[in-house]
């Protein structure tokens, strides 16, 4: 009796074609509605799983612009806010999420995101 096991990826749902080293990306059937993806503090992104493989790709490059605002100490969240810094020499902002609308691009961080994506 023969049987195929499951790739690494298919097995940890990761997006094989988007993926880097040390930047994973995992598809996910729990986000948030209307979130497509995620930039995580640890480097992974995660991805919906309702998006076909351009727009994740999309997402990706998106969020990977987040991952680099994280790196630089620029942008931070928690479960109730959002941290931004636009330079090191600006003051940090502080808005509350329950207020804002995330991933609207007239936030600072979301508009850079979506001019280098």
């Amino acid at each position: 009796m023969a049987f195929k096991l499951k790739s690494h990826s298919d097995v940890f749902g990761i997006h094989e074609k988007t993926s880097q080293f040390g930047t994973p990306v995992i598809v996910k059937d729990d986000l948030e509605d209307g979130v497509e993806a995620e930039a995580n503090r640890d480097g992974t992104i995660f991805v919906s799983n309702k998006l076909s493989d351009k727009e994740v790709e999309g997402a990706v490059e998106h969020e990977k612009v987040h991952l680099d605002q994280l790196a630089q100490g620029r942008l931070q969240y928690s479960e109730d806010s959002v941290t931004w810094k636009r330079d090191t020499r600006s003051p940090a902002r502080v808005y509350k999420r329950a207020t804002m609308n995330e991933g609207h691009p007239d936030f600072e961080w979301e508009n850079e995101a979506y001019k280098k994506s």
